[in-house]
C-alpha cells in the first residue's frame, strides 16, 4: 500500500496548531499569570525557608498546570498520527515486526537497503524540507527580533501574548508547509505503488504462455487440429449417400438413411484440390457421383459440414436422389 511517513507528522503538528490556536491563548496566559504570581511571592518571602513540604507541593501545582497547557495539544497530535496512518493503510498489526532482528542492526544491511532509486529521492525531499521550514523560520525570528526591544517594558501577560502570537504564526506556517510537501510525497508515494502494480510487457506475454501456452506451440495444436478434421470429413465420403460435383471447382458429400434422417446431411464438401480429393475417395469406395453446377455451388456455400441441408434445396437434392434410384444406384 502507498505510504507517506511524513503525512502523519504534518496532520499532528497542523492539529496541535489547530489546538492551540483554540485552547492555547488562554492557558498561555494563565501560565504566564502564574509565573508572574509565583515571582511576586518569592520576592516577597525570599526569607522563608523552602523546606521539602514546599518545593513538593510547587511542583505539583505547578505540573498540574503544564499538563493542562500541553496535555490537549499532545492528545490531539496523538490521535490524529494514529487516524492518518490507519487512513493510508488500514489496521495491520504484526506480532512478528517486534521479535529481534540482528539483521536490523547490521550496517552492511542498512547500506544494502540505501538504492539510489530509493535514497536520492528522499535525501531531495528533506532537504526540500529543511529549507522551506529553515525559510519560514527565519522570517519569524526576523519579525520578532524588531519587536523584541518592545517586550522589556510589558507585563510578563503582555509579553507572553506577543511571544505566543509569533509561535503560533511559526507553527501555523510550518505545518502549511509541511502538509503540503506530505500531500506530494503520499502522491508520488501512490503513483510508484500504482506503478509496481502494473506489468510489464514480458510479464504480460509470461503471464499468457503460461495460461494459454506459446503461441507456437497453440498454432500447432490448432493446425493438428485441422488435420484431424479434415481426415475425419474425407473418411466419411466412403460412407456417403452421393457426390454433387461443379463438376471439377466444387465437390459437396451428402448422406441420407430414410429411416434415421429427416433430411439429407453433408459429411463433405471442398473446393479444387479438395474437391479432387473427394472425387477421388467416392470413386475408390463405389460412392455415386452427380454432376450438377448449380447444385453444387448451392449446397457448398449455404450449408456446413455435419448439417442437414437448407431447406429451399429439398427439392434439387430430392431430384438427384430420385435420379439415383432409377439408375439403381440408390435404394431408398
Amino acid at each position: 500500500m502507498a505510504r507517506s511517513r511524513d503525512l502523519s507528522s504534518a496532520v499532528s503538528l497542523a492539529a496541535v496548531t489547530l489546538g492551540l490556536a483554540w485552547l492555547g491563548l488562554e492557558m498561555l496566559t494563565r501560565l504566564a499569570g502564574r509565573i508572574s504570581i509565583g515571582l511576586s511571592t518569592l520576592a516577597d518571602r525570599a526569607h522563608v525557608a523552602l523546606v521539602p513540604g514546599t518545593i513538593e507541593g510547587l511542583l505539583w501545582a505547578e505540573a498540574g498546570l503544564l499538563l493542562q497547557v500541553a496535555g490537549p495539544p499532545a492528545l490531539i497530535a496523538g490521535l490524529l498520527s494514529v487516524g492518518t496512518s490507519f487512513a493510508q493503510i488500514g489496521w495491520s498489526f504484526s506480532p512478528k515486526a517486534l521479535e529481534l532482528n540482528w539483521e536490523r542492526l547490521s550496517p552492511a544491511s542498512g547500506l544494502a537497503r540505501l538504492k539510489p532509486t530509493h535514497a536520492l529521492p528522499e535525501l531531495g525531499k528533506s532537504l526540500i524540507g529543511i529549507v522551506l521550514v529553515g525559510a519560514v523560520g527565519y522570517l519569524i525570528v526576523h519579525e520578532f527580533s524588531v519587536q523584541a526591544p518592545g517586550l522589556m517594558g510589558m507585563t510578563a501577560v503582555e509579553s507572553g501574548r506577543v511571544a505566543w502570537d509569533r509561535l503560533w504564526t511559526l507553527l501555523w506556517r510550518t505545518s502549511l508547509v509541511l502538509v503540503v510537501l506530505a500531500a506530494a510525497d503520499y502522491g508520488i508515494q501512490y503513483w510508484h505503488w500504482y506503478s509496481g502494480l502494473k506489468m510489464t510487457r514480458q510479464e504480460v506475454l509470461d503471464e499468457s504462455r503460461m495460461n494459454d501456452g506459446r503461441p507456437e506451440v497453440k498454432a500447432r495444436v490448432r493446425r493438428i487440429q485441422r488435420e484431424m478434421a479434415r481426415n475425419r470429413m474425407l473418411k466419411a465420403v466412403e460412407t456417403a449417400t452421393v457426390v454433387v460435383t461443379n463438376p471439377t471447382h466444387y465437390a459437396v458429400a451428402l448422406e441420407y438413411r430414410r429411416s434415421e434422417m429427416a433430411a439429407p446431411r453433408v459429411v463433405a464438401k471442398g473446393a479444387d484440390h479438395m474437391a479432387a480429393r473427394i472425387r477421388e475417395i467416392a470413386r475408390r469406395h463405389d460412392v455415386p457421383i452427380v454432376e450438377n453446377v448449380t447444385l453444387a455451388r448451392a449446397l457448398h456455400k449455404h450449408a456446413e459440414v455435419g448439417d442437414t441441408i437448407p431447406a429451399d434445396l429439398f427439392g434439387a437434392v430430392a431430384e438427384v436422389l430420385a435420379y439415383l434410384v432409377r439408375m439403381k444406384r440408390l435404394m431408398l
